[in-house]
């Protein structure tokens, strides 16, 4: 009888001479691709022009029905030496919505500023000084030469790289730890990366449309899928690559008319009377801003807040302040899931959703809410519609299909969610969307009592005299 190592030794012959061909075959092809990208290697400092579309949210569309693309114009300025870097990203969200906002990191200070001061006005807001390396390394996988640096740095290929070959497509699997597993595939005549599969973070990048662009050699479309999605996540077009010598000085500070004030740390709620059975809650940084209103025994509570979490701090703020009355009514503005996901804690306290009919629908089908939906009470509101001292207006706008704010005639106040967004300074935005036009227009035309108008994102106290200067502001 043969033994046991007689049996299975021409098996384990070939399986080691296996893994040592392809860790060979990976070795001799990672020293082919250092070859290649030879010229661009020692580049330190880059500017790259680059344009894109983003998948968003079904519920931050015009409908949720018909998800829409967000578009978005980025310069990123990288300087590997020094470890600077300045970013101009322009966002073109849905209805008109402009945000064109900038940040940068120098030796002291890490800023964001908002240019077209819809967000933040003239204040800048202080970032973590590790924004460099987050933001650098996220450029970096923009450009295909720069994309595939960690193979090539990789100390130890026969161990770690595994090499794989089909229809003229070499595969590298790179296992940098025991947590990390990246594919890259190249074509091989001539060599360009097709694409890299990030298993560990669940993203592929697909490079395609190979060009010069001022003397480098480049993949000009770039094709993101993030987290399973099937349809692109990003669709990317690269503009312009150019090699600096630096970072322009006047890039890597603040300009003139802004400046720098820190967030307040204090995030405690706090409740307000604005008026009469009219509070605000609120804390330090104005950043959420929510209405309650008491009618005898009754609370209706106005502004959803983003998350579950946020919504149960205040209804027991809520409580505290009305121990005795219960809250039997949540009034819903439009259905974008920064406005309806934290709608359960109300629900499971027994109130009933105040929307529209569209927003009610929408709610319904809004995937997070399978599980709950079945105890969800509604109750229609309609354009004009009254209600004890609130006064409903639903408008259909470039924002999304159906959008509705409450007016208290005799309190001359309005609460509204994106209609109209103003910084806490009052900055006139330079640019802004053509729904906030029509809303002002709107409550003009009506002739609205209006001494206050509470927005849920930032400024609760938006005046008459802000929002008639906000309508001379360019329109998009």
């Amino acid at each position: 009888m043969k033994s046991y190592l007689t049996i299975f030794a021409p098996a384990l012959l070939i399986f080691n001479f296996t893994q040592v061909a392809y860790a060979n075959n990976a070795t001799e092809f990672v020293k082919e691709l250092k070859q290649h990208y030879q010229s661009t290697r020692s580049i330190r400092a880059f500017s790259l022009t680059h344009s894109y579309l983003g998948q968003s949210n079904p519920y931050q569309s015009w409908d949720f029905n018909v998800p829409t693309r967000y578009k978005a114009f980025k310069v990123t300025d990288i300087d590997m030496t020094n470890e600077h870097y300045y970013q101009n990203v322009v966002h073109h969200y849905t209805g008109g919505l402009y945000f064109d906002e900038v940040h940068f990191q120098n030796d002291r200070h890490s800023l964001r500023y908002e240019r077209n001061g819809i967000s933040l006005g003239k204040r800048a807001a202080p970032q973590n000084m590790k924004s460099y390396e987050r933001y650098k390394n996220l450029t970096l996988m923009n450009i295909d030469f720069f994309a595939v640096n960690p193979l090539l740095e990789e100390q130890n290929v026969a161990q770690n790289v595994v090499y794989s070959k089909a229809n003229n497509k070499v595969t590298l699997t790179h296992h940098a730890s025991q947590k990390s597993e990246i594919e890259y595939t190249f074509s091989t005549n001539p060599i360009r990366l097709n694409s890299i599969n990030n298993k560990t973070r669940n993203r592929i990048f697909i490079y395609d449309d190979y060009k010069y662009n001022n003397g480098f050699y480049l993949a000009h479309s770039l094709i993101k899928h993030y987290n399973g999605d099937t349809l692109p996540s990003f669709i990317t077009r690269i503009e312009a690559f150019n090699t600096i010598d630096r970072i322009e000085p006047e890039k890597l500070v603040l300009p003139q008319g802004f400046y720098l004030k820190q967030s307040p740390n204090n995030r405690a709620l706090k409740v307000t009377s604005i008026a009469n059975k009219l509070y605000l809650i609120t804390d330090e940084s104005n950043h959420y801003n929510t209405l309650f209103y008491v009618n005898d025994n009754d609370i209706t509570v106005l502004g959803v807040p983003r998350n579950a979490n946020m919504a149960v701090d205040i209804i027991e703020k809520i409580k505290q302040a009305q121990p005795d009355k219960s809250i039997t009514g949540v009034y819903v503005t439009h259905p974008y899931s920064d406005h309806i996901a934290g709608l359960v804690p109300f629900v499971d306290d027994g109130a009933t959703v105040y929307a529209d009919n569209y927003t009610i629908s929408a709610i319904k089908q809004y995937v997070k809410f399978k599980n709950d939906i079945s105890r969800f009470k509604f109750s229609p509101i309609t354009h004009g519609q009254k209600m004890h001292d609130i006064q409903f207006f639903v408008l259909e706008n470039a924002r999304v299909k159906r959008q509705s704010f409450a007016y208290f005639k005799n309190a001359g106040i309005i609460f509204q969610t994106d209609f109209l967004e103003v910084a806490n300074d009052n900055t006139i935005a330079k640019l802004l969307p053509s729904y906030s036009h029509q809303f002002i227009q709107f409550v003009l035309k009506e002739k609205l009592n209006v001494k206050r108008i509470v927005g849920y994102h930032r400024n609760n106290n938006i005046t008459k005299d802000v929002m008639e200067k906000s309508l001379k502001a360019n329109t998009l």
